[in-house]
Parts: structure tokens; C-alpha cells; sequence
């Protein structure tokens, strides 16, 4: 699943029931005549419910877009240095390394990118099926079958779904995002407490991450303490797993 440690916000609800749009008896109490169909059927405006079908297919391609960007977020890291009072000592770690090789990692990230998945499909068919409300729509509109009051009744329920899709979508991107800054403070947290654990050996003053592609361009190996820190990181996790 795209990366945890992207930078990118990443954020499912069930489909909607379906109303058959075409030819349907409308309600004693629906409401009154449209002024812009009454008459008019073929020359009413659809350009209304056209542009919410566009809106929600626009709304619906960003969340996919949103949701397949690669796994490059594992590459972008914690980056807090933890200080410790010392001998004036500088250590690193390789946050490449951690990335690829604490299992916390792996098991947060594979649980986001299934529900990244999983509300992706559920985005895409309520589009699907809203599309062809819409289609229906037109062509019993164009073909006269619908009086003004059922055109104006269909026009309204897709509105309605219209308004839905895109809330639904800012609730799933905000659900994804909670996640995603969750695992991200989850697995900061249990990185700097193994740098500490492993620092009570080195007594260095700073301990810094770094990772391909930074700022830092070379770091002492007789400095790098990743090893360790990945050692202590696995290791304490397996027995919280206990």
C-alpha cells in the first residue's frame, strides 16, 4: 500500500439505494410544477443536474488519483533527531532501513492500502451507478415520457445522491487521514524509544535519521547505529505481540 510515510493526505460508505427514475408515478404531495419544464419538455435546461453528474465523476477521480500514488511514501520518514545529553558523540540512523525492515511498518501500511482499496472500488460504482441514473434521466426526458413534476422529482433525487457522493467522499478522505496520522505518530514514537534504549550504550549527544535522497550526504558507518535500533525495534515489538 502507498507508502505510510507519504506526505500526502490519504482518506466508504454503502451504496445507495436506487430509485427506478423512469416513467414512476410521483407523490400526491411532490412538488409543484417546475416553471422552467412546465410545458417546455424538450427545451428544459439540463445543464443543473449535468454539472453535479461532472462535479461527483470529478470528486470520485481525485479519490482514486488520491489513493494510487505508489508505495514512494515509505521514503519519506521521521525526521525528529532525538537529543540526549552525552559525550558529544553524533550517531545515525537509516530510516531507509527501518522503513523496509521494522514489521510495524509493514503491517500499518498493508492495513491502510487495503481500505485505500477497498473505498476506492466502493467510490467508483456509487459514480457508475449515479452515471446512469443520470442517462436514464435524459433519455425518458427526451422522449417526453416524464411529466414536468416526475422531471422535476428525478432531478431533485439526483441532487440529492450528487450531494451525498461528495459528502461521503470528505468523510472517507478525513477516516484515511486519521489513520494514516496515527500509524505515522505510532511508529515515531516506538523509533525514538529504541534510540534511546540503544543510546544508553553510546552515550552520544545526537542521534540523527537520515535516508536516501536527504540533505545528508555521507554519515561514518562506525556512526550508524540502525542495525541496533532495527534489532531493538523488532524486538520489542514481537513481544508486545505476546
Amino acid at each position: 500500500m502507498e507508502e505510510i510515510f507519504n506526505e500526502e493526505k490519504v482518506v466508504g460508505t454503502e451504496g445507495l439505494d436506487e430509485k427506478e427514475l423512469t416513467g414512476t408515478s410521483v407523490p400526491d404531495d411532490a412538488e409543484k410544477k417546475s416553471p422552467d419544464c412546465e410545458g417546455k419538455k424538450k427545451s428544459c435546461s439540463m445543464a443543473h443536474w449535468i454539472v453535479d453528474a461532472l462535479l461527483a465523476a470529478a470528486v470520485v477521480a481525485l479519490f482514486v488519483l488520491h489513493f494510487t500514488d505508489g508505495r514512494s511514501a515509505k521514503k519519506s520518514a521521521v525526521r525528529t533527531p532525538v537529543a540526549e545529553v552525552g559525550n558529544g558523540e553524533v550517531v545515525f540512523i537509516n530510516i531507509d532501513s527501518i522503513n523496509e525492515n521494522y514489521e510495524l511498518v509493514h503491517i500499518l501500511t498493508d492495513s491502510i492500502d487495503a481500505e485505500k482499496q477497498k473505498q476506492a472500488v466502493v467510490f467508483q460504482n456509487r459514480q457508475k451507478s449515479l452515471e446512469q441514473k443520470a442517462a436514464n434521466f435524459e433519455r425518458n426526458y427526451s422522449s417526453g415520457s416524464l411529466t414536468p413534476q416526475q422531471a422535476q422529482y428525478a432531478q431533485q433525487s439526483l441532487q440529492e445522491e450528487s450531494t451525498r457522493l461528495q459528502s461521503d467522499y470528505a468523510q472517507a478522505l478525513e477516516s484515511l487521514e486519521i489513520r494514516y496520522q496515527s500509524a505515522l505518530q505510532t511508529i515515531a514514537d516506538s523509533l525514538n524509544a529504541a534510540a534511546k534504549r540503544v543510546n544508553a550504550d553510546h552515550n552520544a549527544s545526537y542521534i540523527f535519521t537520515y535516508q536516501s535522497g536527504g540533505q545528508l550526504l555521507y554519515a561514518d558507518p562506525a556512526h550508524d547505529i540502525t542495525v541496533e535500533v532495527l534489532d531493538e525495534l523488532n524486538k520489542s515489538f514481537k513481544k508486545k505481540k505476546k
